[in-house]
């Protein structure tokens, strides 16, 4: 008896979760701790991003999908069309991914993690924020009810841009990249 008691006891002193933990970071490091989020998230990622090229973050995206993450990328559409855009190699990857058609711009920079990590601030996920710009970025891990304020945002957003909305603006953009290229080989 005196043995069960002490186990219980000792069962009380061990933490009941993970801690949450906020870090604040510059421009490689930020990039380095996206990449690690990415690559142990085991469920889904909802990324809120207005310009994605970054290759290191498009590759673990890409890889994190691969495995069976769930993933839904909303960014903004003026950047998705510039020459500088990755958004062609999440989109031939089959990684779920749609524009924002519903205001002007869409500036966000916010990824969540299975519910309960999320990483924002003004870092876009481009080769430039990470290599050329000041940027920071924020992480806050083992938050569920800060995500779960991200989490009811992004949705909103995601049912503000439809899916037709935004496979109509990726065909349009679609066929206009095939014919310049097209026009390139000329």
């Amino acid at each position: 008896m005196r043995h069960r008691f002490l186990f219980a006891f000792f069962l009380l002193l061990l933490p009941c979760g993970a801690q949450a933990e906020g870090v604040v970071l510059k421009e490689e490091e930020c990039e380095a701790k996206l990449v690690d989020l990415i690559e142990k998230t085991t469920n889904y990622i909802d990324v809120s991003v207005y310009a994605i090229n970054n290759q290191r973050l498009i590759d673990a995206l890409i890889a994190a999908h691969r495995r069976g993450v769930k993933i839904r990328i909303l960014t903004d559409k003026t950047q998705a069309a510039g020459v500088s855009s990755r958004i062609w190699d999440l989109v031939s990857a089959g990684v779920p991914l749609r524009v924002h058609t519903h205001k002007r711009i869409m500036h966000t920079k916010v990824g969540i993690y299975d519910g309960t990590s999320v990483s924002s601030g003004s870092l876009n996920w481009t080769e430039p924020a990470v290599h050329k710009n000041e940027e920071v970025c924020d992480i806050f891990v083992n938050d569920p009810a800060y995500a779960a304020q991200h989490q009811k945002l992004f949705d909103q957003r995601w049912a503000d841009n439809s899916q037709e909305k935004s496979d109509e603006w990726l065909n349009i953009k679609q066929k206009e990249r095939a014919a310049t290229h097209k026009k390139g080989r000329k």
